[in-house]
């Protein structure tokens, strides 16, 4: 997804993508991101979707998905454990995340795909 995004763009949010996957447990509110890209609130939001055509915070949610993904993939981490490593407080919020992007739930996936890797 960081690459996806970076793609979209021509290079203005490229660092703000890289920096939103390394700090991806931590508070990435909008208007956090504004001040990380040095732009007012409603300056940052306008110009963003314009450039990458969708709003910070579905880029936001997509980051967290894919590293949901990893983690459900790669580890055998209970949900509770994913959700503080990519900033969810609930694992409420990763369940109904997962199912409005991907249609299964989290320990869904990780059946389907984790077999795959050998988990």
């Amino acid at each position: 997804m960081p690459l996806a995004a970076q793609a979209r763009d021509d290079g203005n949010f490229a660092a703000l993508h890289a920096w939103i996957a390394a700090h991806i447990d931590e508070d990435l509110s909008v208007a956090r991101l504004a001040g990380m890209a040095n732009m007012s609130l409603r300056t940052f939001v306008r110009v963003y979707a314009a450039t990458v055509g969708r709003t910070p915070a579905k880029t936001v949610e997509a980051i967290r998905m894919e590293a949901a993904c990893r983690a459900l993939e790669s580890s055998t981490l209970p949900l509770k454990a994913i959700c503080k490593k990519i900033g969810y407080a609930e694992e409420q919020t990763l369940r109904r995340v997962f199912l409005r992007n991907f249609g299964v739930n989290p320990l869904q996936y990780r059946a389907r795909f984790a077999q795959r890797a050998g988990l």
